[in-house]
């Protein structure tokens, strides 16, 4: 008969205190048949997520890779056996989508209909028929999008309601955890470079989503990090700030900046690498933007 929920183990925190925890040993494989049942892996997924605020991610319920284990791993591997595998789940439900869709949980579908030639045919025809992305010009190869991969990649693939007070709240439970405020680039989605925010992730708001939650205001990122009342890192350059520091400074010197002006005093906009990678250069930052251009 399947055990409902095994027991917590030593140093898993969650009955006293235990001094020092034992490190994560890999069960032996296949392990004993009918440890886990359906109900118990569907519960043990409800808890997770009431306990981390957010439902785990296939990788947080391995051992794969413990050097560069995400935090949620980290505990997954501190508990064992407390929670079950992924590889248990996925034998029991065949994917760890379906699995968090049974428990009522988000999930993201990673299941297609068709076969992988299908696809690749399909995307073919597609492409060859491929609209323009209004926002950087780029093919929309993709019949139902609307802008292409690359200016879509920074939004979040689940979607939530967040409001102000939930953006608040996580802005404050990041501080408290990480010792600061959360940067930009911290909250940017990353294929090539992921971190804490995309191993945790729904957890956290994008920093797309937080600007649209304060789309009022003149620099969104900011003003959020100020509601939260966290301290501001450094200032966010876009074109309306950078347009008002070169405004500013032609006003109270009477000619344009020049690149010996950026490291001085004199100079209140964004700074000379800020400059190159938005706009190439200073003298051309001052073309696009400058009250008086050259």
């Amino acid at each position: 008969m399947a055990v409902t929920r095994p027991a917590p183990g030593p140093g898993s925190g969650r009955t006293g205190a235990v001094s020092l925890p034992i490190p994560y040993v890999p069960l032996a494989h296949p392990g004993t048949p009918g440890r886990w049942s359906d109900e118990a892996i569907l519960r043990a997924l409800q808890d997770w997520a009431a306990e981390m605020s957010a439902p785990p991610r296939r990788q947080d319920w391995s051992g794969e890779n413990p050097q560069a284990a995400s935090p949620a791993q980290r505990k997954w591997m501190r508990e064992h056996p407390y929670w079950p595998s992924s590889s248990c789940v996925a034998a029991h439900f065949g994917t760890w989508s379906s699995a968090l869709e049974a428990a009522g949980l988000p999930a993201r579908k990673m299941s297609f209909e068709d076969t992988v030639a299908e696809r690749v045919q399909t995307a073919g025809h597609n492409y060859l028929r491929a609209g323009r992305c209004p926002q950087c010009g780029g093919p929309v190869a993709s019949p139902r999008a609307h802008r292409c991969l690359a200016c879509t990649a920074p939004e979040p693939t689940l979607a939530r309601a967040w409001t102000r007070e939930g953006v608040q709240a996580a802005i404050q439970a990041w501080t408290t955890e990480h010792g600061r405020a959360p940067s930009y680039h911290e909250w940017t989605p990353s294929r090539s470079f992921p971190g804490v925010w995309e191993a945790e992730s729904p957890r956290w708001p994008s920093a797309a989503v937080v600007c649209d939650v304060y789309a009022g205001y003149r620099n969104p990122w900011n003003a959020a990090l100020l509601d939260a009342g966290a301290t501001i890192r450094f200032q966010r350059w876009g074109d309306d700030a950078t347009r008002a520091a070169l405004a500013e400074f032609w006003t109270r010197t009477g000619r344009a900046p020049v690149p010996a002006d950026l490291r001085t005093g004199n100079w209140h906009g964004p700074t000379p690498r800020t400059l190159r990678r938005r706009y190439g250069s200073l003298a051309q930052a001052w073309a696009k933007l400058g009250p008086v251009p050259e």
